[in-house]
């Protein structure tokens, strides 16, 4: 990046689309015109579009959805609409996803080379022009490598601009915005979905002059397997003999890619400080074959609840005065420091 009288940073905003589930892709041919698109739309907070497409235009899919053999190529079309009423010049490429730490579908920044689906994407070129109000359908070949493993690979086709903004201290930002297509590949082969909580912490706060504080539980959950799922996870909270001190309502787990990691806290109100406290978290992992095996990871903490660990105090200790009085006494009397009772004074009759 050139430099000039201010210092341009990078800033790479990721914007990335909702999609859904898709077809299989349409045979090879050779890319056409822009085409009209049905109407302009002056108040979409983004100005171009990018969705999976066919020579002669969108063919109702959302996302693209393959699965491969390893050594396989194919051609497809992506479609990307120029919203705005001008020219719009846009780079075009594909790269790799991940699962973000707060659940959210991200995607590899441009300077980060993709190493799995999107560096198996190959387009025309780079850059693209696309006239106002119109959609360009651009072919790409994908090739899976003869070393690809069995199992989910996740990317997205990304159209992105970049602009520069100059901020208020005067330096100029150099933004990247992007716009993507998901990629979802499935190579053929041994699939091996694997769920696992790799970590459970608990904070637990237990005011001295309360009957119960706040538990905030925070756990990680991995994809330690080649297939995607989601799931759901409840939060359990138990004190002796298994008696249920607190639990959670079912909590979605969004969905997590091969080697990603989820970070989910749940907070427990009003929880009561029954002594040890165990906190168990189940996790009922699902992929799109169905329910996978439960698995679940507990934690004991420790909590007394002082009012009434005080008030025993106080009990025993006002039995032990008494107690430790009483005993005293008796010892004065066995010694004679102290007269027992009055002895009974009976008549003699002569």
């Amino acid at each position: 990046m050139p430099h000039s009288r201010t210092t341009r940073l990078a800033v790479r905003l990721l914007l990335v689309s909702a999609v859904v589930l898709g077809t299989a892709p349409p045979a090879a041919a050779a890319p056409g015109p822009p085409t009209a698109l049905p109407a302009y739309a002056p108040t979409d907070e983004f100005r171009w579009s990018v969705q999976p497409s066919s020579p002669k235009g969108p063919n109702g899919r959302n996302e693209f959805a393959y699965e491969l053999n390893p050594q396989e190529k194919i051609t497809d079309w992506v479609g990307v609409s120029n919203l705005t009423r001008e020219p719009l010049t846009v780079n075009l490429y594909a790269t790799d996803a991940f699962t973000a730490s707060d659940g959210g579908f991200a995607l590899l920044t441009a300077d980060q080379p993709p190493t799995g689906v999107g560096g198996w994407v190959t387009l025309p070129k780079k850059s693209y022009t696309v006239p106002a109000g119109k959609r360009a359908d651009i072919p790409f070949e994908l090739a899976v490598p003869a070393n690809a493993t069995p199992g989910d690979h996740i990317g997205g086709l990304i159209a992105s601009v970049n602009t520069e903004e100059r901020q208020g201290d005067g330096q100029t930002l150099n933004v990247e915005r992007r716009v993507a297509a998901r990629i979802y590949l499935r190579v053929t082969g041994p699939l091996t979905p694997a769920a696992l909580i790799t970590a459970v912490d608990v904070d637990y706060a237990n005011p001295p002059l309360s009957f119960g504080g706040d538990m905030t539980v925070t756990y990680r959950i991995a994809n330690d397997g080649n297939v995607r799922f989601s799931g759901k996870a409840r939060v359990q909270v138990t004190g002796p003999f298994g008696v249920r001190v607190a639990n959670s309502e079912l909590i979605d787990i969004p969905e997590l890619l091969p080697d990603s990691e989820l970070r989910l806290t749940q907070r427990l109100p009003g929880v009561f400080p029954a002594g040890p406290l165990t906190t168990t978290v189940t996790v009922n992992p699902q992929d799109a074959s169905g329910a996978l095996p439960s698995m679940g990871r507990d934690v004991t903490v420790w909590a007394l609840p002082w009012p009434l660990v005080a008030t025993l105090l106080v009990a025993v200790s006002g039995l032990l005065v008494w107690w430790l009085r009483r005993r005293r006494w008796h010892r004065l009397v066995a010694a004679g420091d102290l007269d027992g009772p009055p002895a009974t004074v009976r008549p003699v009759v002569s």
